[in-house]
């Protein structure tokens, strides 16, 4: 039975791809989707490459789109859709801690969508068919913690500059990194809490190492924790 509401939502067909490397959750997201009386189901993909390669999937109105494709070489073919990447529209499916995979050298990539969504995937059917549906009309939609968890996170980093030196002739931001090495996180862990690129970190501990005289990570969690810059029940545990 059609609701009310439903019937002023229906004026016309939303044509949707889902792109989801995950058969399973894939085929689960068609079948559901189609249930909708107002979803078309155009297309599926396993990666966003597929849109490069298959003009027809870029007729979608809408792209539901799961961010473990983003992984890897995902951000990267987004990025390789140049002339037609500010006509689509996205809806991410994820979960609390995908927010961590965005970087600021992310976001200009998104901004030039035309409309961008973000939604968790223990969500509801009808609250997936709903955002389906207000991005096909340029809504942004985003899950509040999501939105949280990103501006915290980038206000916490913001907040340290890179141009004051401190000891040892490190700024604020060398010194952050240097303290996450030395806590035992890897680059791509720094790169996540930080929101910055891998790339970017990596450039981080290049220059950490060529101020200290330092060749090897291993030796950098020596030297912070021999000079006292991490507590000693801050440990490395790996």
């Amino acid at each position: 039975m059609v609701t009310e509401p439903d019937r002023v939502m229906i004026e016309k067909t939303i044509r949707v791809c889902v792109v989801a490397a995950f058969e399973p959750l894939r085929l689960g997201l068609v079948r559901t989707l189609a249930t909708a009386p107002d979803i078309e189901i155009v297309g599926e993909a396993t990666a966003l490459s597929d849109l490069i390669t298959n003009p027809n999937i870029r007729e979608a109105d809408v792209f539901v789109v799961d961010v473990d494709v983003m992984v890897g070489g995902g951000g990267a073919a987004v990025g390789n859709l140049n002339e037609w990447l500010p006509a689509l529209k996205v809806l991410f499916l994820g979960n609390q801690e995908d927010a961590r995979v965005i970087s600021p050298d992310d976001l200009p990539m998104y901004m030039r969508l035309n409309t961008v969504g973000f939604l968790l995937r223990e969500g509801s059917t009808s609250r997936l068919v709903q955002a389906v549906r207000l991005v096909s009309q340029g809504t942004f939609v985003c899950e509040a913690e999501v939105i949280k968890r990103i501006l915290v996170r980038l206000m916490e980093w913001a907040s340290i500059t890179d141009t004051t030196q401190t000891d040892y002739g490190l700024t604020e931001r060398e010194m952050a990194v240097l303290t996450r090495i030395a806590q035992g996180a890897s680059n791509k862990e720094i790169a996540q809490e930080t929101f910055l690129s891998e790339g970017t970190v990596k450039a981080h501990v290049s220059h950490i190492m060529t101020k200290l005289r330092i060749d090897r990570r291993t030796d950098l969690v020596r030297f912070a924790l021999g000079k006292g810059l991490v507590p000693l029940n801050d440990e490395p545990t790996r």
